[in-house]
């Protein structure tokens, strides 16, 4: 079993305090990210039994890759901040644990560095900057690195949007971005681009022919438009609670997204699993697929490469238990009717 709130309290104790403030910022003073992991609590689980329960299997489709686990590692900034090997250790702790990784394009290390490294499947993040010339080339390199999808991330508003946040990432950190050399992190993050359109998502497809997926999806009615225009899949997420104080929880957000897309598009969330029964909830309410986010930073602080495959096996296992339990054979034996949404 894993424990994340131990594993975050080791974290905490092993990261330097600004490391640690950047790792864990959100976008309001009130805020925690634990209100994420709260809101899962909200759906009781409902056993089935009688279904002649042989054996229990975690297999999951992803996109075009097939995986042992419906478990991945979400797009995270600046894993140098929680361990020197930086992104190439979580991609081999979530290799040997046969999770899928999403590599950040606000990574420490450049796309060609780290895909040198890894044996494991992977998806490349995306932020369009305001200079698209910048975009066009980290595009061509995720490209001749080998990824196999695209994450576009369309929730990051700038400096329109709360600012707190933006304080606790203007202190100087001891890393720089690895895609986009000569910028600090500041500058970096200025650079992106938050006037974003629908007509974007058609842009960075073309450049590459690569899929792309949606991610910062919370309203059914975005959901909805994205399915119409094709993309590849939608993820819902709420960007760590990192930019709008009081956003919705995903866990809340999930089911009507997955009811606006009537099976046109798959769609992943991330945000507060902590948990095999959180990932059974989430499998339950239609998504293919769950991000872990900050854990995977807290076990990579902890512990570096077997830090992150001990929390995504961890994780899988108790998935399995969960599953046997609610008499789910499969992950595609995850149906809503083995959920229950609390009245009080």
């Amino acid at each position: 079993m894993i424990n994340t709130d131990e594993l975050r309290d080791r974290a905490r104790a092993t990261l330097d305090p600004a490391a640690w403030q950047y790792l864990a910022g959100t976008a309001g003073a009130s805020e925690t990210a634990d209100r994420d992991a709260l809101a899962w609590h909200a759906f009781d689980l409902v056993p089935r039994f009688l279904r002649g329960l042989a054996s229990v299997d975690t297999a999951a489709r992803i996109g075009a890759d097939e995986l042992s686990t419906p478990v991945m590692v979400a797009a995270t900034a600046a894993h140098r901040l929680a361990h020197p090997d930086a992104e190439i250790a979580t991609a081999a702790g979530a290799s040997a644990a046969g999770a899928l990784m999403v590599y950040s394009s606000s990574a420490t290390l450049e796309v060609g560095e780290f895909a040198r490294s890894v044996t494991g499947p992977w998806w490349a993040q995306v932020y369009l900057m305001r200079d698209r010339e910048r975009t066009r080339d980290y595009l061509r390199r995720v490209v001749a690195a080998g990824a196999s999808a695209l994450v576009l991330t369309v929730d990051y508003v700038g400096v329109t949007g709360t600012a707190r946040f933006g304080s606790a990432t203007s202190t100087p950190l001891p890393v720089r971005p690895g895609n986009y050399p000569g910028l600090s992190w500041p500058e970096m993050t200025a650079g992106i681009e938050p006037d974003l359109t629908i007509d974007d998502i058609d842009w960075v497809a073309t450049q590459t022919g690569l899929p792309v997926w949606v991610k910062g999806v919370l309203h059914p009615a975005d959901a909805a438009l994205l399915a119409a225009r094709g993309v590849a899949g939608i993820i819902v997420s709420n960007h760590g609670r990192r930019q709008l104080d009081g956003v919705l929880p995903t866990a809340h957000a999930l089911g009507p997204v997955v009811s606006a897309v009537a099976g046109r598009v798959p769609v992943l969330v991330d945000g507060g699993i902590r948990s095999g029964a959180d990932v059974a909830r989430a499998l339950a309410l239609g998504a293919a697929g769950v991000g872990i986010g900050r854990p995977v930073l807290w076990a990579l602080a902890a512990g570096g490469a077997a830090g992150v495959e001990l929390l995504l096996r961890g994780l899988t296992t108790d998935l399995r238990q969960v599953m046997a339990s609610l008499g789910a054979a499969s992950v595609a034996g995850l149906t809503p009717d083995l959920l229950r949404r609390r009245s009080d």
